[in-house]
């Protein structure tokens, strides 16, 4: 290694800092302190090398160990954000035959799971981008509960090298989109330019992430106390029950994915589920027309309302527990 790239002092800088720290050589009637100091500097600067060489090995190792652990972090965190995703596009296969809802169902998974696997992924290789350029960066942060706007994706996205950059680029560009097929795709090429594995999602794994998320469904709607959150936590319980799709609906396709229910329930079930559903979409409505004013009698009604909810809550909960304890 040359001394010229290791940017080391020269021995005169070594001379002055000497001089720096021992003003007084001057003060004592030494006429030439240079000619005194300079064997010392001479003696002092391959040590001073040598010093550095070691420390900047060190570095180095602690960097590649870092940026080691934050690729092994990014990767266990992408399989399983990824394998989700998966699992969700495939529920949308469900409502390819109403155009306006599979888009409200598509932009649904965009803005929340895969917003979330590329804020994630962006903000770690952003990071491994810093280490290996030799920028401090600060690891504390959880990266889980990151969340970037459109421009700041983009910014992150210009600041990778080369290829990598064009492809983060059309992620995010897909991300804008109404297609999650052309966002996956995105994603794919990326992860394969950022030397990462993007797990398929084969049968096994799918039986394995089902019987997950239903167990893990059954267990939320079992403790549920709040009576709005409690119907599309039921909605989604028995899509899996029903078509062993694991579906991610947005409030506003709620009644469409209802809807689709009645012929897959008997008579009194499905009657329970849009008594409740129109009890909920009325209590919404109250609410965002309340105004707070004490002459405003709506407080009276949304108390109402939400006290025939809570007491529809057993029969709802009972169509889906019943089953998934069966």
């Amino acid at each position: 290694m040359q001394e010229d790239n290791l940017r080391v002092p020269s021995e005169e800088w070594v001379l002055q800092k000497i001089m720096m720290l021992k003003p007084d050589f001057e003060e004592q009637g030494i006429d030439d302190p240079q000619a005194i100091l300079r064997p010392l500097a001479n003696y002092m600067r391959p040590k001073l090398i040598n010093c550095l060489k070691e420390r900047r090995k060190a570095l180095f190792t602690e960097n590649a160990e870092r940026i080691k652990r934050l690729l092994d972090n990014v990767q266990k965190k992408v399989d399983e954000s990824f394998l989700n995703m998966q699992l969700y596009e495939k529920a949308l296969d469900l409502f390819e035959d109403d155009q306006s809802t599979s888009v409200i169902m598509h932009r649904h998974l965009m803005r929340t799971t895969a917003a979330a696997i590329v804020d994630n992924l962006f903000f770690n290789l952003d990071m491994h981008n810093r280490l290996k350029n030799g920028i401090e960066v600060d690891e504390s942060q959880n990266s889980e509960s990151i969340s970037l706007s459109s421009g700041e994706r983009t910014v992150i996205a210009k600041s990778f090298p080369g290829l990598l950059s064009k492809k983060a680029l059309a992620v995010v560009e897909a991300l804008e989109g109404k297609q999650v097929e052309t966002f996956m795709t995105a994603l794919r090429d990326m992860a394969e330019e950022s030397a990462l594995h993007l797990k398929k999602l084969d049968k096994k794994l799918e039986r394995t992430l089902l019987h997950s998320y239903r167990k893990d469904l059954t267990s939320q709607v079992s403790a549920e106390t709040e009576p709005i959150s409690l119907l599309p936590k039921v909605v989604s319980l028995l899509y899996i029950q029903i078509h062993n799709k694991a579906l991610q609906a947005p409030g506003r396709a709620i009644s469409v994915a209802v809807s689709r229910l009645k012929d897959k329930l008997d008579d009194s079930a499905y009657k329970i589920l849009t008594d409740y559903q129109t009890a909920t979409v009325a209590l919404l409505a109250l609410m965002s027309a309340a105004t707070g004013d004490e002459q405003d009698c709506s407080s009276d009604r949304i108390l109402s309302k939400r006290e025939l909810l809570e007491n529809l809550m057993p029969a709802l909960k009972g169509i889906v527990l019943s089953t998934s304890q069966s």
